[in-house]
């Protein structure tokens, strides 16, 4: 990729500035290439660029291989993520590849068995790429996948449940497109009230 590509240009000046808006690249973005960010990201740029691409990719794949939650949080904070405490990684959870530096897990944080969080999102026309945030205490159940959007503190995301919309503080996301319900607060027993 030799010629002046307005999708790494784009992309660059979107980084640089702090990536606070989703940027949305399309088609007639990659006149210079292929309508891909691994082009864009693998194979051009400064080697500087390039190498902590490579970098940021390889800590983020091995955290998703490792068995245990601290080990996993060892090689995506390498990666570039931004993880809280108390965060629970469960095996087989997949983080972004590309854009790990984009993924901040708040404190108290649980992620469910093979759910998977990307801060990048491709249809056939375009690709968006936004910062994926799990808020203070937020669970994205197992095999949930959370794509270029946040959840609010407290928040959920299902077991089996796909979003690309918010989840607001204290609502529940249920279902393939994630439809949003408010959590019921939890009510406090009296000393002398048993469990059903």
């Amino acid at each position: 990729m030799n010629a002046p590509c307005a999708a790494k240009t784009k992309l660059r000046d979107w980084l640089a500035a702090g990536a606070k808006e989703r940027l949305t690249l399309v088609r007639d973005d990659f006149a210079c290439g292929e309508f891909a960010l691994t082009d864009l990201l693998f194979h051009s740029g400064s080697l500087t660029e390039r190498l902590r691409q490579y970098w940021r990719s390889f800590c983020a794949y091995t955290g998703s291989f490792t068995p245990f939650s601290g080990w996993k949080i060892f090689w995506y904070r390498r990666a570039g993520m931004q993880i809280g405490k108390n965060v629970f990684i469960s095996p087989g959870v997949s983080l972004d590849l590309l854009f790990p530096q984009l993924i901040t897990l708040e404190n108290n944080v649980v992620l469910g068995l093979e759910a998977i969080i990307v801060a990048h999102i491709y249809t056939p026309e375009k690709i968006v790429v936004a910062r994926a945030t799990v808020g203070a205490q937020g669970l994205v159940g197992g095999r949930g996948i959370l794509a270029a959007t946040h959840i609010g503190e407290k928040g959920v995301l299902g077991a089996n449940s796909y979003t690309v919309k918010p989840v607001p503080a204290g609502y529940i996301a249920l279902g393939v497109p994630a439809a949003m319900h408010k959590r019921k607060a939890a009510t406090a027993k009296t000393p002398g009230e048993q469990n059903d």
